[in-house]
C-alpha cells in the first residue's frame, strides 16, 4: 500500500471515527434532554392539537431546556397576541358546590372582593417585574404586550350550575363560560382569560396529574371566541405538579396553583391560539422555563419563594422566557 492510500485511509478513518463520537455525543444529550420528538414542521406533538398543556415535572427530564438556534431561540410566527392596546385579563371561575381555596369568595363578583391568594396574586401580577418580561413579545404590527395584568371578575358557581363531573371535557369547559355568560355571572371579553379551577377528585380534561398540570385553549361562545385556562388542583399530586417545596403562604395548594396559573396566563397573552411565539420544538415562552425557579429564599416560616409581588406575599413562580438579547429564563425583567 503506498504511503498516499495509507494516509488517506487513515485521514478517512478518523473522519468516521469523529462523526461515530460527535452522533454518540449528540445522543447522549438529547437523551438528557428527553424532548419529544417533533414533526417536518418543528411543532411538538400536542400543538397539532387545540390544547397547549404545561406538562408534569416528569416530561421535562431537563426543565427549562432554552431554544437553540438564531436570536433568542422562540420565533413568532404571525399568530394572536394579546398587545398594546389590548391588556390581558382574567375571569376565575371556581366550578364546585362547595369551597376550593381559603377565603374563595362565594357567587359572582368583581376581582377586588376575591380574598383568596388566588385573587391576591391575580391583584398583583400586572406591573411586576415579573409579567414584565412578557412585554419582550410583540405582534405582526410590532405593538408590544403591555405589563398589565386585570383581574376583572370572579363567579364561585356553587348551585348555579351542575358540579363537574369526575372527568369534564373540553366542551364541559365551554358549556360552563357560556352558562356563565347566560346568568349574568361573568362578562365577555375577546382579551380575557378564563381561569377553570376545580377541587381534588377532578381530572379536568382527562389527563391531570399523568400528562399535564394545567392547560390553555380556546372555544367558541355565543358571544365570540374564548380563551381559557384549566386549572386542575395540582396539589393533589404534588410530585407531579408542584415545587415540593414548602410553601410560604398558609394556604399550600393555592401557592401550588399560582405558579400554573402564571404559565397559563402568560402563554396565552403570547400565544393565544398556538400560533404565535414558539420555539423549534413547539415550547411557548413558560414551556421553556418550565419548573424552574432561579434564586430561591427562605421565609420566616421556613417556606420558599423566588418573588414578592405588591401585595407583600411571597411566591414560588416559575421562571418566563426573556425574548431579548440572547434570551434565558428569569423571573424579572
Amino acid at each position: 500500500m503506498s504511503r498516499v492510500t495509507t494516509t488517506t485511509s487513515r485521514l478517512l478513518a478518523g473522519t468516521i471515527a469523529a462523526l461515530v463520537l460527535a452522533a454518540c455525543s449528540n445522543a447522549t444529550d438529547d437523551a438528557t434532554r428527553a424532548v419529544p420528538t417533533e414533526p417536518a414542521l418543528g411543532r411538538a406533538a400536542e400543538f397539532n392539537a387545540p390544547r397547549h398543556v404545561f406538562h408534569t415535572k416528569q416530561y421535562y427530564a431537563r426543565p427549562g431546556g432554552g431554544g437553540a438556534g438564531k436570536g433568542t431561540g422562540i420565533y413568532y410566527h404571525g399568530g394572536t397576541v394579546i398587545a398594546n392596546p389590548a391588556v390581558t385579563k382574567v375571569v376565575a371561575i371556581y366550578w364546585s358546590t362547595g369551597t376550593i381555596y381559603p377565603s374563595q369568595p362565594t357567587g359572582a363578583g368583581v376581582g377586588t372582593s376575591d380574598g383568596s391568594l388566588i385573587g391576591s396574586f391575580l391583584r398583583s401580577l400586572g406591573g411586576s417585574p415579573y409579567f414584565n418580561i412578557n412585554t419582550t413579545y410583540y405582534n405582526a404590527s410590532n405593538a408590544r404586550v403591555l405589563n398589565q395584568v386585570q383581574y376583572t371578575g370572579f363567579w364561585a358557581t356553587g348551585g348555579s350550575v351542575a358540579g363537574p363531573s369526575s372527568s369534564p371535557t373540553d366542551q364541559d369547559m365551554i358549556n360552563l363560560i357560556q352558562a356563565g355568560i347566560n346568568q349574568g355571572k361573568i362578562a365577555y371579553d375577546p382579551n380575557t382569560v378564563y381561569a377553570i379551577f376545580t377541587g381534588s377528585g377532578v381530572n379536568l380534561g382527562g389527563g391531570f396529574g399523568s400528562s399535564y398540570c394545567a392547560y390553555h385553549t380556546h372555544g367558541t361562545t355565543s358571544k365570540g371566541v374564548a380563551y381559557y385556562a384549566a386549572m386542575p388542583y395540582n396539589q393533589q399530586y404534588p410530585s407531579a405538579c408542584t415545587s415540593a417545596l414548602a410553601s410560604p403562604n398558609t394556604d399550600v395548594a393555592g401557592n401550588s396553583e399560582v405558579n400554573t396559573l402564571a404559565h397559563e396566563i402568560e402563554e396565552t397573552t403570547t400565544d393565544a391560539m398556538g400560533n404565535a411565539w414558539f420555539d423549534n420544538r413547539g415550547y411557548e415562552n413558560a414551556d421553556k422555563c418550565a419548573w424552574t425557579w432561579g434564586t430561591v429564599q427562605t421565609a420566616s416560616n421556613g417556606g420558599k419563594y423566588n418573588m414578592r409581588l405588591a401585595d407583600g406575599k411571597y411566591y414560588l413562580v416559575q421562571q418566563n422566557w426573556v425574548n431579548s438579547g440572547s434570551g434565558g429564563c428569569a423571573v424579572s425583567f
